[in-house]
Formats: structure tokens, sequence, C-alpha cells
């Protein structure tokens, strides 16, 4: 008999194929990964200078986050400020965490006047933050094709 076969397969599926559903939330966690990065970081328009050294922060300080844009306007936490505003609200932030060492990212724009980033760091040092840091880009074309010199013995 031809039909023999055809009688064992009249059982419905009963299971679901759940492989797919994983690849399409795999691309979507990464598209997701991928645009909010993008959108973290362009929040404030700034072309860093570029540095071959980093250093990372402690994790139990508050960082204050600054940055000068190019036009020489001052933010504090992606709030824009005044330089004269910045004392009174680091004050706050200490009140706000008494026995909390805060900190400083300072991020300026290649293009901002030098006289600007000093300002706002004898501002910071004045208000009792005396660990700060000033953020860069990472060195994409080493001048002359030189690489940072070798860590001494």
């Amino acid at each position: 008999m031809a039909g023999g076969a055809a009688d064992n397969n009249d059982e419905e599926i009963s299971g679901i194929n759940v492989t797919p559903l994983v690849d399409i939330m795999l691309v979507l966690l990464i598209i997701f990964m991928v645009t909010a990065t993008f959108i973290a970081n362009k929040a404030i328009e700034l072309k860093l200078p570029e540095a071959d050294s980093a250093q990372t922060q402690k994790p139990d300080e508050k960082t204050l986050n600054f940055a000068i844009d190019r036009e020489g306007k001052l933010w504090m936490d992606n709030a824009p400020v005044g330089f004269d505003e910045v004392g009174p609200k680091i004050r706050a932030e200490r009140e706000k965490k008494p026995g909390v060492n805060l900190a400083a990212s300072i991020s300026a724009d290649a293009k901002t006047p030098y006289e600007m980033v000093v300002k706002l760091i004898d501002i910071v040092r004045k208000n009792e933050i005396i660990d700060f840091a000033i953020t860069t880009d990472p060195v994409s074309n080493p001048v002359g094709g030189e690489e940072a010199a070798p860590a001494a013995p």
C-alpha cells in the first residue's frame, strides 16, 4: 500500500520552534545597544582632543560631568550653567551626598579656548574637588608612526 506511510503524519504539531524568535531578539538587542550608544554620546556636540593615555575613575566617587562646547557654553550634568553657578551647584551636590568624595570629569571641544578650561578647573578646585579628569579621545593616527614609549622595567 502506497498510502500507508501517510497515515503516521496525521498528528498535529504541538511544539513552537523558538529559534527564529531568539534570532530576532538578538538582532533587536544589538540594534538597541548600538543606537543607545550614539544617543548617549551625542547629547552635547564636542570634538574632544586626542591623547595616548587614560585613567579610570574610582567607582565610589560621585562624578560631576562638565562640558564646554566650541562656543564656550558650559554644561554641568547635561544642563546648561554659567561659570558663576558652578560653585553653588557643587556645594549643593556635596550637601546631598555628605561623606562622598566628589570628582569632576571635564570635557572641552578641541576648539575651546584654553582660558575657559583653566577657569573651570580653578572653580572646581576652589570648591574642594581635587580629583578631576580631562576627557579626551584616543589618538587615531600617531604622529610619525611612533608608538607609546615602552614601560620601564
